[in-house]
């Protein structure tokens, strides 16, 4: 029998940060889905992904366009930004099916 693992806990593990301020790598199966186009259904992992963090100070101006940092209200939406190995995946936090080999009830 798989351990199972509640999406509260799935979203304050992917939060920790180690020692230096640095996020713990985690690894995290998901669903994909396109909402305007109703499509998707395939399982894709990402080994080493990270949870990106917030600018530490608020308003910071980037450094390839000249507008502040906008707030994607992840809350809202229910996602969250990964940095992969792949580069940046954007995931809906309903579709976690598996974090670090743990189911996700």
């Amino acid at each position: 029998m798989q351990k199972a693992i509640f999406l509260s806990q799935v979203l304050t593990e992917m939060k920790k940060l180690d020692a230096n301020k640095n996020p713990i790598p985690f690894s995290i199966t998901v669903r994909t889905y396109n909402n305007q186009n109703k499509s998707g259904g395939k399982l894709i992992t990402y080994e080493n992904a990270v949870l990106m963090q917030a600018p530490k100070t608020p308003g910071k101006i980037r450094l390839s366009q000249d507008r502040a940092f906008k707030n994607p209200n992840h809350f809202d939406n229910r996602t969250r930004n990964l940095k992969t190995d792949q580069g940046i995946k954007k995931i809906n936090i309903l579709f976690i099916i598996k974090f670090n080999g743990c189911d996700v009830v």
